[in-house]
C-alpha cells in the first residue's frame, strides 16, 4: 500500500510540473498584458492597465509601443493571415477528400505507392518547400506571365499555395482514417436501386464525411494560420500575423503581443468550451432518445430503470476555487496600494523622467583641456 502512495504521489507531482511547464508561460504573458511596464513582466509590478489591449503607451522619452486596437501592421498580419487560412482551407480539404477516395479505389500494389507519395509533402522542411514554390511560380511567371504586378504574384497567393502543399497531407490523412470504417455495401445497394453516381456521393458519401469535413476544416486552418517556417518565403513583401510578431521580436518584445496571446487564448477556450457543450448536449438528446425507443418497444417490467445518480462536485472546481483566491488576493494587493488605473501610469511616468533628469544632470562631464 505504501508503495502505491508513493507511486501515486509521484504521479501527482510530476502532471503538475507538466502542466505548470505547459501553461505556466501562457499564465505569466497573459498577466503582464495588465501591467504597464514597457517590457512584458509581473514583477516589478508598476500598474494595472487596459492600455496593451487599446492605444497603447508613450513613454517619458517619447517612444511609442503601440497597443492591440492600435497596431495596424498587427491589423494587416492578421487580416492576410484570414485570407491566407481562407483559402488554404478551400484549396487542402477538396484535394485531401479526392485523394482519400481515390485510395480507396486503387489495389493493394498501386495503394501504397499513392499513400507514400500523398503524405511524402509533409515530411519536406518547410523552408524547402517555401523556396521551391517561390522559384517554382517565378519560372512559370517568366515563361507564360511576365506582368508581375497582377494578383497571382502576390505573397498572399504564393503562401496559399506554398501552404497547401503539404496541409493537404492533414486533411487526406484525416478522411483516410474516417472512409475506413466506411461500408462500401452501401454505395453497391443505391447503384444497383438505380441512383447515379453523383447522387450516391451526394446523399450517401458526404454526409457519412461530414465530421471529418469539419475536423479537416478546423485543422487545416489552424495550421495554416500559425505556419511561419514556408510563410517566411512565400510572403514577399506582405505579411501575415506571425511573420509580423518575429518581426516584432527582433526589435525586442512588445507587450501588446501579451494582450494579443491573452486574446487568442480567451477566443480558444470559448470555441472549446461551446463546442463541448454543444457535443454533450446532442450525446444527451441521443441518449434520451434511445431510452424513448426502449421504454416503448419493451415494458416497463423489462427495462431496467436508471438509478438517481449522486450528485459529484467536479475536480476542475478546486482549480477555479485557488485561481479565484489567488486573484482575489492579487486584486486586493493592486486596488489598496494604489496600482492602477492612468493615474498610477502618470505617476509612475513623472518619477522615471525625474530620476533620469536627475542621472543625466550628476553624470560627469568632460572638462576642455
Amino acid at each position: 500500500m505504501k508503495s502505491d502512495h508513493i507511486l501515486k504521489a509521484c504521479l501527482g507531482i510530476y502532471i503538475v510540473i507538466f502542466f505548470t511547464y505547459l501553461f505556466g508561460p501562457l499564465l505569466i504573458m497573459s498577466i503582464a498584458s495588465f501591467n504597464s511596464t514597457e517590457f512584458p513582466s509581473i514583477t516589478p509590478w508598476e500598474c494595472f492597465t487596459l492600455m496593451w489591449f487599446n492605444e497603447g503607451k508613450t513613454t517619458f522619452d517619447g517612444l511609442y509601443y503601440a497597443g492591440l486596437l492600435s497596431d495596424k501592421y498587427l491589423h494587416e498580419g492578421i487580416k492576410n493571415s484570414l485570407i491566407i487560412g481562407i483559402g488554404v482551407v478551400s484549396l487542402a480539404v477538396p484535394i485531401g477528400m479526392a485523394a482519400a477516395i481515390v485510395l480507396t479505389q486503387l489495389n493493394s500494389r498501386l495503394r501504397t505507392f499513392f499513400y507514400t507519395l500523398s503524405i511524402s509533402p509533409v515530411l519536406f522542411p518547410g523552408v524547402v518547400i517555401g523556396i521551391s514554390t517561390v522559384v517554382l511560380w517565378d519560372r512559370i511567371g517568366t515563361a507564360f506571365y511576365p506582368d508581375r504586378n497582377s494578383l497571382l504574384f502576390s505573397g498572399v497567393f504564393l503562401t496559399i499555395l506554398g501552404q497547401t502543399c503539404f496541409i493537404s497531407t492533414y486533411s487526406f490523412l484525416i478522411f483516410v482514417a474516417r472512409l475506413q470504417r466506411f461500408d462500401h455495401a452501401q454505395e453497391e445497394a443505391a447503384l444497383d436501386l438505380g441512383a447515379r453516381p453523383t447522387q450516391v456521393f451526394r446523399k450517401i458519401l458526404i454526409p457519412f464525411l461530414l465530421p471529418a469535413i469539419g475536423t479537416s476544416i478546423v485543422i487545416c486552418f489552424l495550421a495554416s494560420f500559425e505556419n511561419y517556417n514556408t510563410t517566411v518565403f512565400t510572403i514577399l513583401a506582405d505579411k501575415t500575423l506571425t511573420t509580423e510578431i518575429a518581426s516584432k521580436v527582433r526589435l525586442g518584445i512588445n507587450p501588446s503581443l501579451g494582450s494579443l496571446a491573452l486574446t487568442i487564448i480567451t477566443i480558444t477556450l470559448i470555441a472549446a468550451i461551446v463546442y463541448e457543450a454543444l457535443k454533450r448536449k446532442e450525446d444527451r438528446k441521443r441518449s434520451e432518445e434511445q431510452k424513448k425507443l426502449l421504454s416503448e418497444t419493451f415494458s416497463q417490467a423489462r427495462v431496467k430503470q436508471d438509478k438517481k445518480k449522486e450528485f459529484k462536485l467536479p475536480k476542475f472546481i478546486f482549480v477555479l476555487i485557488l485561481l479565484a483566491i489567488g486573484a482575489s488576493f492579487l486584486g486586493s494587493h493592486i486596488y489598496k496600494n494604489d496600482l492602477y488605473g492612468s493615474e498610477c501610469v502618470d505617476r509612475l511616468a513623472t518619477e522615471k523622467k525625474k530620476n533620469f533628469e536627475k542621472l543625466f544632470e550628476n553624470r560627469p562631464r568632460l572638462t576642455e583641456e
